[in-house]
């Protein structure tokens, strides 16, 4: 297996790690691929996720399109947000034989995706 990326974040962001956010995001494709790969949701804003708003066609309105490094993620599994100030790993890597991405939070496989 071959390392493709390994970031370290923490949350709230501070201004040093936009930049390693940003690679991450942009491996992946998306922040909605990062949140995809790593089984996570990223607050649009005000401590707000997009999850938690249901039919309120204004509020989705104004946080759609938002990710804000300020407020802690969250784990889709279990809703848990993340701990404030951790340093949490975030690795990328690909499994030749299986032509395959893998994706670790602190070592922990998260998902697998082709690698096309």
């Amino acid at each position: 297996m071959n390392t493709v990326l390994e970031v370290f974040l923490s949350f709230p962001m501070s201004q040093h790690l936009e930049d390693q956010f940003e690679e991450l995001y942009k491996t992946c494709g998306s922040v909605e691929a990062v949140e995809e790969a790593f089984d996570i949701e990223f607050s649009c804003g005000d401590n707000k996720y997009l999850s938690d708003i249901e039919n309120d066609m204004e509020e989705l309105e104004k946080y759609d399109g938002k990710v804000c490094t300020d407020s802690l993620p969250r784990h889709q599994f279990d809703g848990k947000e993340f701990m404030r100030n951790k340093v949490y790993q975030f690795l990328i890597k690909y499994l030749e034989k299986d032509d395959e991405l893998v994706y670790y939070l602190n070592s922990r496989e998260m998902s697998r995706k082709p690698s096309y």
